[in-house]
């Protein structure tokens, strides 16, 4: 049997149309997956050492717990130990149940509880729930509610800077102390 010219247009146009309908792209289906999150790390008794251009140990830093979600993301850490070296045996102790390692190795944020023991022979101590850590800077800061207390003298105040390389101590507002002989 032979099909006339203009059926057999019109059936290969109609196959055509039905091609094209069937191999459009769904726009219900599913999408292109977004791009994809490169793992971070998960460490338990982390240590984190920084020398300087000499070589000479700056910055410790231990954690029992680390987790980096993202690579090139925050480094969440647990029961945090800092110490911080910028002079040889001038050593500043921070402690914090908690806190964070920016992206750039160069800023800590401390978090909970947090401690920080002065390089002096008085053993001045001072607490309080947040602290940041630029290590460039060599600084240490925070807004909230800080008591220190140096042998039988405390002080409290609101806010607090500290210039850890010249190892002095700048209290912000509400400042309040108690000076014993």
């Amino acid at each position: 049997m032979r099909v006339p010219p203009p059926v057999a247009l019109g059936l290969l146009t109609l196959l055509a149309a039905a091609s094209w309908w069937l191999a459009r792209p769904d726009s219900d289906g599913p999408a292109a997956p977004a791009a994809i999150v490169q793992p971070g790390y998960y460490l338990t008794g982390a240590e984190l050492e920084q020398t300087d251009a000499t070589g000479r140990l700056t910055l410790k830093v231990h954690a029992a717990n680390a987790r980096q979600v993202e690579q090139h993301g925050d480094v969440t850490l647990e029961q945090l130990k800092v110490n911080y070296l910028p002079e040889p045996g001038r050593d500043w102790v921070m402690t914090s149940l908690g806190g964070t390692l920016l992206p750039s190795g160069k800023t800590v944020l401390l978090a909970g509880d947090v401690r920080v023991s002065f390089p002096d022979e008085g053993g001045a101590v001072m607490r309080t729930e947040h602290l940041k850590l630029d290590v460039d800077q060599q600084r240490a800061t925070t807004d909230d509610a800080v008591h220190m207390q140096m042998s039988t003298n405390q002080v409290s105040a609101r806010g607090m800077q500290a210039d850890l390389k010249r190892e002095t101590v700048r209290l912000e507002s509400a400042v309040n102390g108690t000076f014993t002989r």
